[in-house]
């Protein structure tokens, strides 16, 4: 009897079992493949409206080992913040551009990591507004759940190594731990081009994107932006999936966006 093109999918996807692929991606059939990445002209958008429309995106980290086999891991976006540049004191580059922001004033769709404590990493992408960006803060881990631990681990300093599944990507700076991206990598680098780290949508079966239709989008203050002033740390420029795991925090002052 002839099998369907659905049947056959997923049974290609499962066949990648061997390869420690989550379960997950059986369900949804990713397609890894860096021509289905986000193009140029979906980051030239407002800093406010990227952030809406990256929630549910999927972000590829793609590696090569030894033998140039290729590996991946993959999170779906499920929380993110709004930076919008020189009229918001909590941005980076609120006051002017610097060598340390300057990724912030290039092409939308720029990676701008910058470190915290020292050694620690966070990934925002340039958004249409010269120094304006949007920080990646969660990611809902959907492929290569092994290698995200073992890339946390490695980078965990003689810490805590909690590895569970919702604390690989529920941080922005867990999140670069487990993707292993670090500022000498992949700051300044172009997502619409880079072939080691790029954001593409959710693929059906047919190669078309799916909506958004199957979660709702909540907004809430910003993280750890007191010192920018009362008015900057009441914006609700903190946008996430509602009922998701994996945000880092949830505000009991967030509403229905």
């Amino acid at each position: 009897m002839k099998r369907n093109r659905q049947e056959i999918d997923f049974d290609q996807c499962k066949r990648h079992k061997k390869d420690e692929l989550h379960a997950k991606i059986a369900d949804n059939c990713i397609k890894l493949d860096s021509l289905n990445r986000l193009k140029s002209d979906f980051y030239d958008q407002s800093c406010l409206d990227l952030c809406k429309h990256l929630i549910g995106k999927y972000m590829i980290r793609k590696y090569e080992d030894e033998s140039s086999s290729s590996k991946y891991t993959v999170g779906r976006i499920v929380e993110v913040e709004a930076y919008t540049g020189k009229d918001d004191p909590a941005s980076h580059s609120f006051k002017k551009q610097t060598d340390r922001n300057k990724a912030m004033f290039m092409k939308p769709g720029t990676a701008y990591v910058y470190n915290i404590y020292g050694c620690y990493c966070c990934i925002n992408i340039s958004s249409k507004e010269p120094g304006a960006a949007v920080l990646i803060r969660a990611l809902e881990p959907v492929y290569g759940l092994d290698l995200m631990t073992q890339n946390k681990n490695s980078l965990s300093k003689g810490k805590s190594k909690n590895s569970n599944e919702k604390n690989l990507t529920n941080g922005p700076s867990k999140l670069c731990m487990s993707f292993k991206i670090s500022k000498s990598l992949f700051n300044q680098v172009d997502l619409a081009t880079s072939e080691n780290i790029w954001f593409q949508d959710k693929i059906n079966d047919d190669g078309e994107s799916v909506g958004k239709s199957e979660f709702k989008i909540q907004c809430a203050k910003r993280i750890g932006i007191d010192y920018a002033g009362p008015e900057a740390a009441n914006k609700l420029w903190r946008f996430y999936i509602k009922d998701n795991k994996y945000v880092s925090i949830v505000s009991k002052d967030s509403i229905d966006f």
